[in-house]
């Protein structure tokens, strides 16, 4: 039984009291004011349940406002998460271009150095030919330079030696891009002899008057015969003969100013013939004493381009 109905049960027996004992009558209100205090208790106990009750219920609220909460941001942070891999399978997407880009740009750059590699090498060439060309030119036109040179001592002598070259003595011409001036032997020497005669003596002093202006020029005085042998103490055979001939008249021509370092001697026997020696007019032919002026071989060391192997 609960409080409210044990007071309405007791409020009988007190109307009664004033027909009882003063004894029963101090229990009766003993016991109604336990009553009455059990009821301030219960009272006291309701509202503090109530109380708690309504902390619980706002204490429920609050939780399930957070639950609802968390719920919202957790299904934020999905749509986040999704998002973000979106994103995430974008950017790699990207990076998979971006390095698909890079690899041909690499693949442009290489392809960029060896074209710039080829043309460099190019340039290298096209550079080293066209110095060449120029070195070529230059050396072309220092050659066109001798020759003109060598044309007009060539013209010098002529018009010098023309007495001589009149009178049947020598020949001036041209051979080989060299001048070559011919002396027959018979003007010089006796047969088998390497002794200058006297009309041989007075030629060459002539000859050397005009070959000591030049003493920027080199000469090689070359001995020949015909080919009839000769074998004698002095000369055994031909080539001791052309060449004694020769030295015979580089020493005349240096006793008479023509520079010793710009002159030699060559004997080519009968190795050189100028005319068929079957028959005596060739065999006189063969039979000479000839001048070269060298051409000028600095230039052609110095001048032309070394061409590689």
């Amino acid at each position: 039984m609960n409080t409210p109905m044990r007071i309405a049960a007791i409020l009988p027996v007190m109307l009664l009291s004033a027909c009882v004992s003063s004894g029963k009558f101090e229990a009766a209100v003993a016991e109604k004011d336990e009553l009455q205090a059990s009821l301030y208790n219960a009272q006291d106990e309701i509202a503090r349940n109530q109380l708690q009750l309504k902390e619980s219920e706002q204490e429920i609220a609050r939780i399930q406002a957070e639950i609802k909460q968390k719920e919202q941001d957790l299904e934020q942070s999905r749509l986040n998460n999704a998002m973000a891999e979106d994103e995430l399978t974008r950017n790699w997407a990207k990076i998979k271009k971006t390095e698909q880009e890079l690899a041909q740009t690499k693949q442009q750059v290489d392809t960029a150095h060896r074209e710039l590699a080829d043309l460099e090498a190019k340039q290298h060439t096209m550079q080293q030919g066209f110095q060449d060309s120029m070195a070529q030119l230059a050396a072309l036109k220092s050659i066109e330079a001798e020759t003109q040179r060598r044309n007009e001592i060539y013209a010098e002598f002529i018009d010098r030696l023309k007495d001589m070259i009149d009178g049947g003595q020598l020949t001036v011409s041209i051979e080989q891009g060299r001048i070559v001036i011919n002396l027959p032997n018979n003007i010089l020497f006796e047969s088998g002899s390497a002794t200058l005669n006297s009309e041989g003596s007075k030629a060459l002093s002539q000859l050397a008057a005009v070959l000591s202006q030049f003493n920027d020029r080199r000469f090689q005085v070359e001995g020949h015969t015909d080919n009839k042998s000769i074998n004698t103490a002095r000369f055994p055979s031909n080539w001791e003969l052309s060449t004694a001939r020769a030295l015979s008249v580089v020493h005349l021509l240096t006793s008479k100013n023509v520079l010793p370092e710009n002159i030699s001697a060559a004997g080519y026997g009968e190795f050189r013939p100028r005319a068929d020696n079957e028959t005596e007019e060739g065999r006189q032919l063969n039979r000479r004493i000839e001048i070269i002026m060298q051409p000028n071989l600095d230039i052609l060391s110095d001048e032309l381009p070394k061409v590689a192997p």
